[in-house]
């Protein structure tokens, strides 16, 4: 076992429940020199124990805590424990049921598996290993996974900057079973098949799942424009509310037809799909002075990292500009961000300012976060990482 232990002024955030130790924080490491995945000992600078957590050398966070319990080792008993506590925790969601069989079963950090993430689609399961740590660990993963649910099938898919910061390079493979050729799942009644080849994330985005509810909500009567809409889970839920017309815009071909078909199939004539560069696009549409009753923008993450944010706040912000534009007076705005490093008070702030540049005021009814399938620890504000903000226009 190797041990961490912790520079004094760096031990007091971990002692309080963050799960992140920074690389700045390591005062020494004892008993020789790890390699990217063992599991470590975190220690604070009087040698108490704080934790046990995988190593990653090649990350600026050098262990992600799994456990509080010093005497707990990291295997395959951990991991089956992990397991069965997040699945009792979805079962009080009362997920799944009748009507929604796509939900997160492992949330990282929240579920205590940092580094982990497993999304559910039916009886096929979808993980990302984010670390080292959990890359090696994969086959303790899967024997859990299997106890747990019995799935048909568990593949992998990428995990994109956050597996490159930590030096991992892999594609989606199958980890059990046979690789799927559709992803099917239900949301709320609304039934999905997404096309494994061409699914972005692990396959749908279930954190936004009560907000889609809200839209749907809203939407009655109304001229609906929603960007980025991927395959249309706002869109479709806005059409079954009653929307009178529903313009989703997206930059992924695959994402428009497949919204498309999802549309067609559902009997929702008014909803129309179609292929665009969402940046430039609301720019046009703003110039050519289009309006609508509800405009839900819903980007990709504009602020990957804290160094990122100066960046990602002009983005936010001028393309919140043209979103507030098109919203007709006393319409609504649903804006998002899913970008952790910009938290919810720099959020609300961009978003003043965005306001001030179209010449409109903003009424902030509700900041919504993620599904609670995507739990949270009080003491990793990080974990916080969506806003979704409904505001009406005036």
């Amino acid at each position: 076992m190797f041990t961490v232990q912790l520079h004094r002024a760096h031990a007091t955030p971990v002692a309080s429940g963050h799960p992140w130790v920074f690389a700045q924080a390591v005062h020494r490491v004892v008993g020789g020199k790890p390699q990217a995945g063992d599991e470590v000992l975190v220690v604070d600078p009087q040698d108490k124990p704080l934790g046990r957590g995988f190593w990653s050398p090649d990350s600026a966070i050098v262990v992600r805590l799994l456990t509080r319990q010093p005497e707990v080792p990291l295997d395959a008993a951990f991991f089956g424990k992990r397991v069965r506590e997040a699945l009792a925790t979805r079962k009080q969601l009362d997920l799944p049921n009748a009507d929604t069989t796509g939900y997160r079963l492992i949330h990282a950090e929240g579920d205590g598996l940092a580094g982990l993430i497993v999304d559910v689609y039916g009886d096929v399961l979808v993980a990302q290993f984010l670390t080292q740590g959990m890359a090696r660990r994969r086959a303790e993963v899967v024997a859990a996974l299997r106890e747990a649910l019995s799935p048909r099938a568990i593949v992998t898919a990428g995990g994109g900057a956050a597996q490159a910061r930590e030096g991992i390079t892999e594609e989606s493979q199958v980890l059990f079973g046979e690789t799927p050729s559709v992803l099917r799942f239900k949301e709320r009644g609304l039934s999905f098949e997404i096309p494994w080849g061409s699914a972005q994330k692990t396959g749908y985005y279930f954190d936004q799942r009560e907000h889609r509810a809200e839209v749907e909500r809203l939407a009655r009567g109304r001229e609906v424009l929603d960007a980025c809409s991927y395959v249309g889970g706002f869109s479709l839920a806005a059409g079954r509310g009653g929307a009178k017309s529903v313009h989703a815009l997206d930059s992924s071909q695959a994402a428009v037809d497949q919204g498309a078909e999802f549309a067609r199939a559902l009997g929702f004539s008014q909803v129309r799909f179609e292929r665009a560069d969402v940046r430039s696009e609301l720019e046009r549409l703003r110039s050519e002075g289009a309006t609508y009753d509800l405009v839900i923008f819903d980007p990709p993450k504009l602020v990957p990292t804290a160094k990122h944010l100066e960046k990602g706040r002009r983005a936010y912000r001028k393309l919140n500009a043209h979103a507030i534009s098109l919203v007709r007076p006393g319409g609504t705005l649903v804006t998002c961000s899913c970008s952790a490093a910009m938290n919810e008070t720099e959020f609300l702030r961009m978003l003043a300012f965005a306001s001030h540049d179209a010449g409109r005021e903003l009424c902030v009814l509700r900041v919504g976060r993620q599904s609670p399938d995507h739990p949270l620890l009080p003491g990793f504000s990080e974990g916080s990482y969506l806003k979704t903000v409904f505001a009406i226009v005036r």
